[in-house]
């Protein structure tokens, strides 16, 4: 028989022998294999011993058993032909009386005896009451004269052997699993190639423990390759290691064989069913020969691997893998070339890989200054995953650029990760030593824009370079403007061309450059367009191509900044809920200790989500929490200095929460920031602590500074000035005050601000003794307070008693919005805001009888009586609209 790799071979001749024993004969069966190829008479001590053991079985041939045994003289080729002669006669003899069967697998690995042995007793076969059955793999090489003798023989016949078909597989997984198991027909073929030893363990597997295992159908799969030539497991461990099919040539660098014969061996596989064309069928066949190779044998192919895929340009992160897993770096390959391979590892989603790979670097690496480059490299990368790790890396780093061996762009590097952790006696002396390089004359613009983003009282004003030159302007080429554009948001103000610039910076992050400062650069840019009050767009990128490109579980500081940014951006719209949200994510993906000076961020952000959603006992917790001292030298301290001040205001505490407001003021006047956009509204903020205190004058003045600006805080500043000023302002003058910031809320979809400013205006109506009015204000206030989460707000204005009163009954679930139609649900949307029905009317250029059909169909549908029992819902609805 002849058939691929065991494909049914042994199961075939397993049945012969059954058969045969069956009709009366006495089968005495031999397996060969490659590593006992070099045994004399291998083949022949397996039939020999099979016959002379079995009960009515022939004699034993004189002289034989010694020299099996090992005890006899040495034999020359004659005395093997007079050996092989007389066991032939004696089974020929014996057959006389019991008819024989011999079986021999995979024939061809029959060392040079038994061969001979083999061929004498074939040929004489036709005048014996014997049968043999012999099988091998024809599709492999092999000079034995045995095999040419076999398939010229006349008498001899034939049979091929081949992986089932479909039809078969399903008959087969059908038997075994039963009818259910039909529709799992396809993955098992797939899985086993019809493979016959495969197919019955994975089928075995599937019965036992419902998938593959290594045990079973694993181990079946390695059996099939050691039965064979040592070059089958050579190709398929190489295909283990590097996980992806080779051309014939790529495997011969990499096993040491020649690429003929491993193109025989990849038909073989494929013949057989074990693999598809190069590729494993199932992962568990690859894991199982991994676990099976030597140690030393699999970090030698991760490294021949390594440099053939670095060779041929493949991808930086799979080369990464390999020389990983090798252990060791081979000193061939250089370190500009590992440099290079960490550096396109880190700019991706795999930042642990060049961590992993940069340490191996490092240790092994006994240059200096080399050293001094790979420990720069494995900073940022730990850096990316927790800049606290990075951090031991900071002394060192900063002694090797004191010592000069520290190149420019890792030195810039350096000084952002010391900025970001405020070690602020470092930042200044690293900072003398750049700012007295000559090579840093075309940074210093960029590193003092970023220092006017963080800590701007270390920052010098320089005039902008006419162009940045260098490689280190080159490394450092989307950071600096960064940086720049935020530091001319904070000190001119948001205009059409930072808007423009910010988005530029945005846009090229999403393509993965500027590896170095990635986080730094788009928390920059995002903060560029939040302060100048374009927070559609920040949204947007968040949402869109930033959100796409965030990063992965092995990325968490990009997660974190992105859910800090997306935290400030939900705060300034009134979504506290999901402020609160973004806020503790960004916290989660790193902890406080990694976040550094900039906590003040996303903690200011949770700190003030949890004050105006009435959580005061939260937000008491985290403003206990502890925080570096140089966050309050940094720009970030300002968001949590404004946060704790209206914590304090809300707790009653109003000349702590005055002073925390006044600070902010303060800061930004020292450090030169007073003319641009401010990153936190103080001058609102010390207005509602003084108008607490029941001081309007003061109340007034810092109200009249911040409606005196020229425009740099845009509409929702513009907004929250308009609503104080209607309070320390005639009655009469109220509502024309209010309604102007409700416009301005309601545009910037500010729904905190607008429920706040609602309310004012209700109360203005009500003063003024426009009782409707001001009811109908009131309960738009109450939704949009509500819809918000402000429970600071809702639940002061409407005690829980009544609550029920205001709102009636609701639909328990959305299903009774959803009958709604599109018209209708615009009517209802409109007058849950408080609309009347002339309003409505005028908004949606249709007839107040149309609406109040609208209306009538509206209440119906679900089951309410009255405009103040339609659910808040549907407020979001409208709030572009309104």
């Amino acid at each position: 028989m002849d058939g691929p790799l065991a494909c049914g071979k042994t199961t075939l001749l397993r049945s012969f022998a059954e058969r045969a024993s069956e009709s009366g004969y006495l089968t005495i069966t031999a397996t060969c294999s490659p590593s006992e190829r070099d045994l004399p008479f291998g083949v022949v001590s397996q039939l020999a011993r099979g016959a002379w053991k079995s009960p009515g079985g022939p004699p034993e041939v004189p002289g034989l058993p010694d020299i099996l045994r090992g005890a006899g003289d040495p034999v020359d080729q004659a005395g093997i032909a007079r050996l092989c002669h007389r066991l032939c006669t004696s089974l020929i003899d014996h057959a006389e009386d019991t008819p024989l069967l011999l079986a021999v697998d995979d024939v061809r690995h029959s060392d040079p005896a038994s061969a001979h042995f083999l061929l004498q007793l074939v040929r004489r076969l036709d005048s014996a009451r014997i049968a043999a059955v012999f099988t091998d793999d024809l599709s492999l090489p092999s000079s034995l004269p045995l095999r040419y003798e076999l398939l010229r023989a006349q008498h001899l016949r034939r049979i091929g052997l081949g992986p089932l078909s479909p039809g078969q597989v399903a008959e087969v997984v059908v038997a075994e699993l039963g009818e259910a198991a039909r529709r799992h027909v396809g993955d098992i073929r797939a899985a086993t190639g019809g493979n016959r030893l495969l197919l019955h363990t994975l089928l075995s597997d599937y019965r036992e423990h419902g998938e593959a295992r290594q045990t079973g159908y694993g181990q079946s799969f390695l059996s099939c390759l050691h039965r064979n030539e040592p070059i089958f497991l050579d190709v398929v461990r190489a295909l283990a290691v590097v996980d992806s099919a080779l051309p014939a040539a790529d495997l011969a660098w990499l096993t040491g064989h020649e690429p003929e014969p491993i193109s025989q061996v990849l038909a073989a596989l494929t013949g057989a069913g074990l693999m598809d064309e190069g590729a494993f069928r199932q992962e568990t066949a690859r894991l199982s020969v991994l676990n099976d190779m030597p140690a030393q044998a699999r970090r030698t192919l991760h490294q021949r691997a390594a440099r053939l895929l670095h060779d041929q340009g493949r991808p930086a992160t799979t080369i990464a893998r390999h020389l990983v897993r090798a252990g060791q770096i081979p000193d061939s390959w250089s370190a500009e070339v590992l440099l290079e391979v960490a550096e396109q590892v880190a700019v991706g989603e795999e930042a642990s890989i060049a961590v992993d790979l940069l340490e191996q670097s490092f240790e092994q690496c006994p240059h200096e200054e080399r050293r001094a480059a790979l420990r720069a490299k494995l900073a940022e990368a730990e850096w990316k995953i927790n800049p606290s790790t990075a951090t031991r890396h900071h002394a060192p780093l900063y002694g090797a650029v004191r010592a000069g061996r520290l190149g420019l762009p890792d030195s810039v590097t350096l000084l952002m990760q010391l900025l970001w952790k405020g070690g602020l006696s470092e930042v200044e002396g690293l900072l003398a030593h750049l700012r007295a390089d000559p090579a840093a004359t075309d940074q210093l613009h960029a590193i003092e824009a970023a220092l006017t983003c963080t800590y701007p009282w270390l920052a010098e004003r320089r005039a902008a370079p006419p162009h940045h030159g260098g490689a280190a302007a080159t490394r450092a080429a989307v950071w600096p403007r960064a940086g720049t554009v935020l530091a001319d948001v904070l000190t001119g103000g948001q205009s059409h061309d930072t808007v423009r610039r910010a988005e530029e910076v945005l846009r090229e992050l999403q393509l993965g450059h500027d590896p170095a400062c990635h986080e730094q650069a788009g928390l920059f840019a995002l903060l560029a367009l939040v302060y100048g009050g374009r927070n559609d767009l920040a949204s947007a990128w968040c949402e869109g191509a930033l959100g796409e490109t965030g990063g992965g579980p092995h990325v968490p500081m990009r997660q974190a900044v992105l859910s800090a940014a997306r935290s400030e951006i939900a705060l300034r719209r009134g979504d506290l809920a999901e402020a609160a949200e973004r806020s503790r994510a960004a916290l989660t993906h790193a902890s406080p200790g990694a976040w550094g000076v900039a906590i003040g961020l996303p903690l200011g952000a949770l700190i003030l989500a949890c004050t105006r959603m009435g959580r005061h006992e939260e937000a008491g917790f985290h403003v206990a929490q502890t925080v570096p001292n140089a966050m309050f030298k940094s720009s970030y301290g300002l968001h949590y200095l404004y946060a704790r001040g209206h914590y304090f205001l809300a707790a009653g505490r109003h000349q702590a929460a005055l002073a925390d407001f006044l600070l902010c003021g303060e800061l930004l006047t020292d450090w030169g920031l007073s003319s641009g956009c401010d990153p936190v509204p103080w001058r609102i903020g010390a207005a509602e602590a003084w108008l607490a205190q029941g001081n309007h004058d003061q109340a007034r003045i810092l109200v009249y500074q911040q409606l005196s600006r020229p425009h740099t805080d845009g509409a929702r500043a513009r907004g929250q000035s308009l609503r104080l000023l209607a309070a320390t302002s005639s009655a009469k003058r109220r509502p024309q005050l209010l309604g102007e910031a409700v416009g301005l809320f309601t545009e910037q979809e500010d729904k905190y601000e607008l429920a706040r400013t609602l309310w004012d205006l209700s109360q203005a109506y009500h003063a003024l003794g426009e009782k409707k009015q001001a009811r109908r204000t009131m309960r738009r206030a109450w939704h949009v307070a509500k819809m918000c989460d402000a429970a600071s707000l809702y639940e002061e204005w409407l005690p829980a008693d009544d609550q029920g009163h205001a709102t009636g009954p609701t639909p328990k679930s959305d299903t009774a919005i959803e009958r709604l139609t599109h018209s209708e649900r615009r009517v209802a949307s409109l007058a849950a805001m408080g609309y009347t029905n002339r309003e409505i009317a005028g908004k949606l250029y249709v007839t107040a009888s149309t609406v109040e059909q609208h209306l009538t169909r509206v209440f119906r549908k679900l089951d309410i009586k009255h405009r103040e029992q339609l659910p808040t819902e549907l407020y979001a609805d409208r709030m572009e609209l309104a």
